[in-house]
């Protein structure tokens, strides 16, 4: 888990030094853009598959890294407005959240088969155990049927 972790801060380094560069007038907002949406992405993972499961460290440094993908939001709508681009920002968010909808569309239809499967399995397993147990018994009345 702690791997996990600290891919997102990781990534969350590389999108604040960009976002550095891109102040300075010299970055390209599509490498910046790009790394926000991977560093979200990354986070969001993180946050669904360890919610609850996570050390308090690693709950603070999610926490962290949560505030920090705000800001750097924030700090990109505010560089969009300043350079006159505010519809490539409203089109980006729009963008972000199409794929993260069908990143969750996907997931939920993975573990609706998860969960059928399971169910499947388990139907199997009561289906192969009562057949045991019906020939064991069967076995058995034969075996005291033919006892002298």
């Amino acid at each position: 888990m702690l791997g996990e972790v600290a891919a997102v801060l990781s990534a969350l380094s590389a999108l604040n030094s960009g976002i550095a560069t891109l102040k300075e007038g010299k970055g390209n907002l599509d490498s910046i853009v790009g790394k926000w949406a991977e560093a979200d992405e990354q986070y969001r993972d993180v946050e669904k598959n360890k919610a609850g499961a996570m050390s308090y460290k690693d709950a603070l440094k999610m926490e962290s890294a949560k505030r920090q993908l705000a800001n750097f939001d924030q700090q990109l709508k505010d560089v969009c407005m300043m350079q006159g681009q505010y519809d490539l920002y409203t089109s980006i968010k729009k963008r972000m959240e199409e794929s993260r909808y069908a990143h969750e569309k996907e997931l939920r239809l993975i573990k609706i088969r998860k969960a059928e499967f399971k169910k499947t399995m388990k139907l199997i397993g009561t289906a192969v155990f009562a057949w045991a147990f019906f020939m064991v018994f069967l076995f058995a009345a034969i075996w005291v049927y033919r006892q002298p």
